[in-house]
């Protein structure tokens, strides 16, 4: 009667055993599926992080570069108005 008892106990334990172990499955898996979306919002965030910073380090040397092409357009524009007949704001006179 002892052997009986006992594995009723086991083949009890064992059942909800396999519940706990289907729970714990379950559970699991909606970890997974949570921890993927943090992931993805944080890569998506660090995108963006990089890409905002690549783009403002382009603007500051486009403008650097804008700005010296027109310190170099108007100091070409002064030493013309200077020099006979040099530069595209000189008047050419008739001969």
């Amino acid at each position: 009667m002892a052997s009986l008892t006992s594995s009723l106990e086991n083949f009890i334990s064992a059942i909800f055993g396999i519940f706990r172990n289907v729970i714990e499955s379950i559970f699991a898996v909606f970890t997974s599926i949570l921890a993927l979306f943090q992931t993805a919002v944080v890569s998506v965030f660090d995108l963006a992080k990089s890409f905002l910073n690549f783009l403002f380090s382009n603007i500051f040397i486009l403008s650097a570069i804008a700005i010296g092409f027109v310190l170099y357009a108007a100091f070409m524009q002064k030493n013309a108005a200077a020099g006979p007949g040099v530069g595209a704001t000189r008047k050419k006179t008739a001969s």
